[in-house]
């Protein structure tokens, strides 16, 4: 959902979004986080500089870096989020399930997660996702998580149950590649989508035997 955008207030404080009524808030490193990941709702992953940013919240790119070091940086953190959201997602609706239930529950809410969010979501599919970061590389290892604690239900442990997760993100960031390239325009992909998820449930439960 794009923000409604701001007024330029008074002594030094900055809008979200750039024109119109609303609460104004200081610059900060999680407010301009924050109005990154609105900018993204809106935009697009590349379209995220530093001067764009800055006009979203009525200021000028130089106060920006009061906050944040580079655009890298900027990025990072923004992907950083995304992660963390991500992983919080997951595991509150996979709270108490397991099996196919869980594998179902988590795999639509992945999905809705980036048709709702797709400028967050190429954030966070983004190459290359650890590099030469090894906080970030932990923050990726950490996103197959919430499923590997589902695989568990199957039986899946260790190394088995991480290559199962892989797997399990790779049919579901395929999918939602394909639906939103338009490969899909006008097949029912809801049903597509749930005889994937049950075929991979079904295939992890054969994995188990």
């Amino acid at each position: 959902m794009t923000a409604r955008p701001e007024p330029q207030p008074a002594g030094g404080r900055s809008r979200v979004g750039g024109k119109g009524p609303g609460r104004s808030v200081k610059l900060s490193r999680d407010a301009i986080v924050n109005a990154a990941l609105t900018f993204l709702d809106r935009e697009s992953w590349d379209a995220l500089t530093i001067n764009a940013l800055a006009t979203q919240l009525g200021t000028k790119g130089p106060s920006l870096y009061n906050h944040v070091h580079s655009l890298d940086d900027l990025r990072r953190a923004v992907r950083m989020r995304v992660i963390d959201d991500i992983i919080g997602m997951l595991n509150r609706v996979g709270e108490g399930r397991s099996r196919d239930d869980a594998v179902l529950v988590m795999a639509g809410a992945y999905r809705s997660y980036a048709h709702h969010h797709p400028g967050r979501y190429s954030a966070f599919t983004r190459m290359p996702l650890g590099g030469d970061d090894p906080e970030y590389t932990a923050a990726t290892r950490a996103a197959a998580a919430p499923v590997i604690a589902v695989l568990s239900s199957y039986g899946l442990e260790g190394d088995e149950a991480f290559y199962a997760a892989l797997e399990f993100w790779s049919a579901m960031h395929g999918f939602v590649l394909l639906e939103m390239t338009g490969v899909m325009d006008g097949l029912d992909t809801d049903a597509v989508f749930s005889d994937m998820v049950l075929r991979l449930a079904t295939g992890l439960q054969h994995r188990s035997e």
